[in-house]
């Protein structure tokens, strides 16, 4: 019988001048991530099911490749993302440790290919920082991203940032779920927003700002003008994104363009807070993503703020 050679549909080997790349790349990030105090962790390329799915990692379901053990470990799941990973450690091995602050580089296998270039393979790098929910650790998470993408050789890179707040404020009287809303608003189509709210109860007000999000109008001049016609959450919410946007401004000098975009959706539905997406001139879609996701770490039974990004470490050796 002929044996297939080539790899699995997605896949790809990494070998020869790229691998050695990849490697000198990983390890440059890791030594700064280490400079500024994070300790590296390397969970196993499998998991339970439940520890993958648990509370908001439950969005990453359909991307999670599932098989039953032939050890009669039961079902197990090849992961699609670390981070619930991260929680589960933190919650277990690491729950005498009341601040974490912890960095990751390992692959990762969505259950489905890529939409945009079909890759089901990335070697998913990125820090979390867990037992802290202040604006001061959003402010030097979102630095720290800044500094990956300087140190990743990305020229003029662009960090936009958000709010899950802005959005979750404005749909508060919505019978539209959330989630619906939020995959509405990232297609950036004020026809689609025109049409869904047609369907809906919201006030004028709130959907003549949603048409604003999908025009793409939504940056720091809009923000400060309707800081306070939302309510508190809104309020709270817009006072954090331009707090972040002038002190993120200051640390990273012209090196990185801080952005608010209050638009930016969640890549992730786990997300709660304060989002942000790095973005560069040689790359057509995000390079980074991160933010909030204080709610992930009840479900792994140690309620506790969190935050965080990641980035493809594959994607930096192409497009830079």
């Amino acid at each position: 019988m002929r044996v297939i050679s080539s790899p699995v549909l997605g896949l790809n080997d990494i070998f020869g001048a790229q691998a050695r790349e990849l490697r000198a790349l990983q390890r440059r990030l890791l030594d700064l991530f280490s400079t500024h105090g994070f300790e590296e962790v390397i969970p196993p390329l499998l998991e339970r099911p439940e520890v993958l799915l648990a509370g908001a990692g439950r969005f990453l379901m359909n991307n999670t490749l599932v098989f039953s053990d032939p050890a009669a470990e039961g079902q197990l799941a090849v992961r699609s993302d670390i981070t619930p990973q991260i929680a589960r450690i933190a919650a277990s091995r690491l729950q005498h440790e009341t601040h974490l602050s912890l960095c990751y580089s390992g692959a990762v296998v969505q259950a489905r290919p890529d939409v945009l270039d079909g890759r089901r393979q990335q070697w998913q790098t990125g820090i979390e920082v867990l037992g802290d929910g202040s604006l001061a650790c959003d402010l030097n998470v979102i630095h720290l991203a800044g500094l990956s993408m300087i140190a990743g050789g990305f020229s003029h890179p662009t960090v936009q940032i958000g709010h899950v707040g802005i959005v979750r404020a404005l749909c508060a009287d919505s019978v539209i779920p959330l989630a619906d809303w939020i995959e509405i608003l990232g297609r950036r189509s004020p026809d689609d927003v025109l049409h869904q709210l047609a369907n809906d109860q919201l006030s004028e007000c709130a959907g003549q700002a949603l048409v604003d999000l999908a025009s793409m109008q939504a940056d720091s001049e809009w923000l400060a003008k309707e800081q306070h016609n939302f309510g508190l959450e809104f309020a709270s919410a817009a006072a954090a994104l331009l707090h972040v946007e002038e002190k993120t401004s200051v640390l990273l000098n012209d090196d990185v363009s801080i952005i608010i975009d209050a638009a930016l959706m969640p890549h992730f539905l786990y997300h709660t807070g304060l989002i942000f997406s790095g973005y560069t001139p040689q790359a057509p879609s995000a390079v980074l993503r991160g933010g909030r996701y204080d709610d992930m770490m009840a479900a792994h039974g140690r309620p506790m703020p969190a935050i965080g990004f990641s980035f493809d470490l594959t994607r930096w050796l192409i497009n830079p």
